[in-house]
């Protein structure tokens, strides 16, 4: 039964662009995955957001959340509750969005079970010695110099001045046991407990423009404030993302919710790109990712 219910994700993924055969493989063991939490939570390793969306564009996430150890976190894993715990899917289909993220946290509220995730999530408090301020650049380094595998570790994210990593158990004890530097700094991690008011916090610059038509190409050259025929360029050889998978026709249509990733210019989330203004264009509001 596994193996021809991972037959039938892949043949669905098949309309899916570009997928390695790794990815597919990803699909698969999300098949296993759910098959195996009658009595038990289970969840995959750490994925990144390319690969949450395989998943749930896959079919591969249904009945699944996804889930990262605090709500917004951006490298979540897919996370498959026990039988014994009633879901209403149907209060919520969309395994990707951060209702669904919501809808877990209260389900294992009610259920008296808050303390079931923490055989997949360890959060860390990263601590520097100095007075240097780290990015989330300098700590990913520092994490990856131990030789750990990326998708053990899930968001590197601040509050309050403080810098925070979600990690495996097992990858968790060893970073809290081996970070010693970040750069030039001496450094140090702490397994800890979540303050009560956490969030994920993140920065965005506001972006407002208008373009003729919410084609990609157009979106890109206002967004990133550039010429339409380099704007198209960038498309054209592969540098520009939609929703994590390459995007390179031009006259791709934009629509609200979506992400577009840019190549040395950044990350926009997409909030409206239906109103139009008087004179017919379109108005795009966006949001940058600093």
């Amino acid at each position: 039964m596994i193996l021809q219910n991972s037959k039938n994700f892949i043949n669905k993924a098949g309309s899916l662009p570009a997928l390695t055969d790794e990815e597919r493989l990803l699909i698969s063991r999300a098949a296993e995955l759910s098959a195996r939490c009658d009595y038990s939570a289970v969840a995959s390793c750490f994925l990144s957001p390319r690969e949450q969306r395989i998943l749930f564009e896959s079919g591969a996430a249904a009945g699944g959340f996804f889930y990262g150890g605090a709500l917004g976190a951006t490298r979540r894993k897919l996370v498959f509750l026990p039988g014994w715990i009633e879901c209403d899917n149907s209060a919520c289909d969309n395994a990707f969005s951060p209702e669904k993220e919501l809808q877990l946290e209260e389900l294992l509220s009610s259920y008296g079970c808050e303390d079931m995730m923490s055989e997949f999530y360890v959060p860390l408090h990263l601590k520097c010695s100095g007075y240097e301020k780290l990015s989330h650049r300098d700590w990913l380094g520092s994490l990856m110099a131990l030789g750990i595998k990326r998708e053990t570790v899930g968001d590197i994210c601040f509050f309050e001045g403080k810098a925070y990593v979600f990690a495996e158990p097992k990858a968790a004890a060893y970073i809290e046991n081996e970070l010693k530097r970040a750069g030039r700094a001496k450094v140090s991690a702490e397994i800890c407990s979540l303050p009560e008011d956490f969030r994920i916090e993140l920065n965005y610059e506001n972006v407002s423009t208008t373009v003729a038509s919410p084609r990609i190409d157009g979106v890109v050259r206002a967004l990133c404030n550039m010429s339409r025929d380099d704007a198209a360029q960038l498309v054209e050889s592969g540098f520009v993302e939609l929703n994590y998978f390459t995007e390179t026709e031009v006259d791709a249509k934009i629509s609200g919710g979506d992400i577009i990733s840019v190549r040395g210019h950044g990350k926009y989330i997409v909030d409206s790109a239906d109103e139009q203004t008087k004179k017919g264009r379109v108005r795009i509001a966006a949001r940058k990712l600093v």
